[in-house]
């Protein structure tokens, strides 16, 4: 495994320092089952995407491993907000995609009449680089967190969602991902499911549930994988399931 630099360890530093910043006095957060996640190697954290802020905040209260993030930025359509998210993705390592339906949401179209439109040439690309990125990082023995929603379920630009315990159907991206490192690497990653529920007040609670470590190679099939992650996560965060 790869050592951290100083610059890099540096900068670990910093993001963390500043999670703690965003969450003072806004976020307090109780992990259980934190001993799932191993002390070194890749791992993968498929986890549930409730409010566009606190997740992470609640992640990197909780994890004590680097966190790599997979983040969106379609939904920052100012340029320098755009800009500054570019900045502090591309400092923390985060990989970064833009989600196909902004292309509609933005009504694109495939075209660029305006500067900050999203093309599905745009959503191709990032695509790419984002599957490389992540391979990259878990080839490196890092811990690498999806939210194979989408979307949250509270957020200040769109959500698609309209109730509070609302769960979109879980991508298969997160399975690529692990299969794609597994052939690289010649090992099994273990995919860890991550509950998230909050009690709202001042400041609100997050509690951060970390379930029992899962590899593809537990199934027959990726369906069947990601049908048994979206489960498992709806149970951690204490969201019924049907059937």
């Amino acid at each position: 495994m790869m050592q951290d630099s100083f610059p890099n360890l540096m900068i670990a530093k910093a993001m963390r320092l500043i999670a703690r910043a965003l969450a003072a006095s806004r976020l307090q957060t109780i992990a259980s089952g934190v001993d799932h996640i191993p002390k070194q190697g890749p791992a993968l954290l498929v986890a549930r995407h409730y409010h566009h802020l606190f997740d992470g905040l609640a992640l990197y209260a909780a994890v004590p491993r680097q966190l790599h993030i997979l983040v969106t930025l379609d939904w920052a359509n100012n340029t320098p907000v755009r800009f500054f998210m570019k900045c502090v993705t591309r400092a923390g390592r985060w990989p970064v995609v833009l989600r196909a339906d902004a292309v509609k949401r933005n009504g694109n179209d495939n075209q660029r009449p305006r500067r900050n439109f999203i093309s599905l040439d745009d959503v191709a690309r990032y695509r790419r680089k984002a599957m490389k990125d992540c391979l990259k990082l878990l080839t490196e023995g890092r811990v690498l967190v999806v939210f194979p929603e989408g979307y949250p379920n509270i957020d200040p630009t769109y959500t698609p969602k309209t109730q509070p315990d609302e769960f979109l159907p879980f991508k298969s991206g997160f399975a690529a991902i692990a299969a794609a490192a597994e052939k690289q690497l010649g090992v099994s990653i273990p995919i860890i499911p991550v509950g998230l529920h909050y009690t709202e007040g001042e400041p609100w609670i997050a509690q951060v549930n970390f379930g029992t470590p899962t590899y593809a190679r537990d199934f027959s099939s990726r369906d069947l994988l990601v049908k048994h992650f979206e489960r498992r996560v709806r149970i951690l965060s204490g969201v019924s399931v049907l059937g």
